[in-house]
């Protein structure tokens, strides 16, 4: 087994690593997010109380009984590893029960997740349409580009894609909203991942004044056959 032990300062900060969803005061935000991958959702109370209501629970859940959520010191809420099944709605109140904030938030499947590049003339999943009681159109809702992942020669980019679904003169949703816990699925219905090649200037201050991170690495042993290599801090949305 390979064994990694990794150390990080505690005066560095480290919700820099996670994305931060934020939305305005008592409103109402709808998001789609990939599995997996860690997320902040922004309430800015510091004695807020969160609650979970999943379209498959008819009550709403207290987030002090979730084990993967912390409240952070701010009123915000953490989640580490957010899964499929905790698609639902994020409720942030105050201590006298007053709405903060509210979010939405559809965690579509990472390992379902159809990648693509373009050098290679690969091509994204094309739009489809369902017949469900009328037509609805099922097609990817792209992110910008992210930064070159190297600079001063040549490198990559990426870009997430999240599957949404529209039905005519309505406003479009992510799937696992649309669907509410309807336990019929199309091929259709995942994300996408899409990478291209890229070329950036260095900038020197900003490669300075990134954050570091020590690591102490053991060799796994002889009998070692099958190994998972973690990176820790590390995000499909950077």
């Amino acid at each position: 087994m390979l064994v990694t032990l990794w150390l990080l300062s505690s005066f560095v900060p480290t919700l820099w690593t996670q994305i931060v969803i934020t939305c305005p005061y008592k409103g109402f935000c709808q998001r789609a997010l990939l599995s997996g991958n860690d997320v902040v959702l922004q309430c800015d109370h510091s004695k807020a109380l969160w609650y979970f209501s999943s379209h498959l629970e008819e009550e709403p859940i207290l987030f002090s009984a979730i084990s993967n959520v912390k409240k952070l010191p701010g009123g915000s809420l953490q989640l580490n590893n957010p899964q499929p099944t905790q698609t639902g709605l994020y409720h942030c109140q105050d201590n006298n029960s007053a709405l903060v904030v509210e979010y939405e938030i559809d965690f579509q499947d990472v390992s379902i997740l159809h990648i693509t590049h373009q050098g290679l003339d690969q091509k994204p999943l094309e739009n489809e349409t369902l017949h469900l009681g009328g037509d609805i159109v099922i097609f990817t809702h792209w992110g910008a580009w992210q930064d070159c992942n190297r600079c001063g020669e040549p490198g990559e980019r990426k870009r997430l894609g999240y599957c949404y679904i529209e039905e005519p003169q309505e406003k479009p949703m992510p799937c696992g909203l649309y669907m509410r816990g309807e336990k019929v699925q199309y091929s259709r219905m995942r994300p996408e991942l899409q990478v291209d090649s890229c070329t950036a200037l260095c900038s020197h201050v900003k490669e300075a004044n990134q954050p570091f991170f020590n690591f102490d690495i053991y060799q796994p042993g002889k009998l070692t056959s099958n190994l998972w290599l973690t990176c820790p801090l590390a995000s499909i949305y950077r």
